[in-house]
């Protein structure tokens, strides 16, 4: 069979051999390159390592009035494989998700006069920054998109809610136990006069989104940490609220068969006479 390019022919001493063709791949000269990807922030040969815990890389929140559509970017310096939570809360309705194409929400809320939760989960690829909500005909919304870094996207689920909670007229929001892996607790309230809460000791704020001072308006708080299977307490609002629903949205990983503490948790938290932390 003919060759489909002219080699290049060197003398060893005795006799002409092929020279073996090589590839600067921007550091050395090799002969078979690693195959490369762009995740947005560098060139990569390869996934990056799923973790027990994965962990935050940014988010981004906004709020809409009377408008079908509403759109929010994905959080600055998201990387392909970076775990997206996009958070929708509706006054009303039920909110469909329109981009990145073929996710599935899942979606808390039966009534369409009721407020109503959805949550959609997946791996970033770099080809969708933008995403869109159908809020029907909502009068208002509220919008967050959480990035994770290092989860198990192999384990994703079409159910990333595990377990959910509502309460009326309250001003402190007892948490449901954390479970395996990342845990980000969504708390929705309905008022005109939430203006600052307080998660507890063990929990990280995160993104939060609070409705105008006044206006009967949904406000969405997050906050996470890793699974333990114990809860880390209360979230205080400053004043009562009609209705708050608390949700925990599971953030999967890969277990590394050690046990978990958290320090600042007065239960996640107690070690044994004989345990030494290195």
């Amino acid at each position: 069979m003919a060759r489909s390019y002219n080699p290049v022919m060197t003398w060893n001493g005795k006799g002409w051999v092929e020279v073996t063709k090589k590839v600067w791949n921007g550091t050395a000269w090799v002969e078979k390159p690693t195959v490369r990807y762009w995740d947005g922030q560098e060139w990569m040969t390869r996934p990056p390592e799923a973790r027990e815990f994965a962990t935050y890389a940014g988010s981004t929140s906004s709020s809409v009035t009377a408008k079908r559509y509403a759109t929010l970017r994905v959080p600055p310096g998201t990387r392909v494989n970076d775990y997206i939570v996009s958070i929708c809360a509706s006054m009303s309705g039920l909110p469909r998700l329109l981009s990145p194409a073929g996710r599935m929400p899942q979606v808390l809320g039966s009534n369409q006069d009721e407020i109503s939760l959805a949550v959609a989960c997946w791996p970033y690829t770099g080809a969708d920054d933008q995403v869109l909500w159908d809020l029907g005909a909502s009068p208002q919304a509220t919008l967050i998109n959480l990035a994770y870094r290092n989860g198990d996207i192999a384990q994703q689920s079409l159910t990333p809610v595990s377990d959910m909670q509502v309460y009326k007229a309250v001003d402190k929001v007892p948490l449901m136990a954390s479970r395996d892996f990342m845990s980000v607790f969504v708390a929705l309230t309905v008022s005109r006069q939430v203006t600052s809460y307080q998660w507890p000791e063990g929990l990280i704020p995160r993104e939060s989104a609070l409705g105008r001072f006044g206006s009967y308006e949904i406000s969405v708080l997050t906050a996470e940490t890793p699974g333990a299977g114990a809860s880390a307490g209360t979230l205080d609002l400053n004043t009562a609220v009609d209705t708050a629903a608390l949700y925990l949205v599971t953030i999967p990983g890969r277990s590394d068969g050690k046990p978990t503490w958290i320090l600042g948790d007065d239960r996640a938290s107690l070690l044994g006479t004989s345990t030494y932390l290195g």
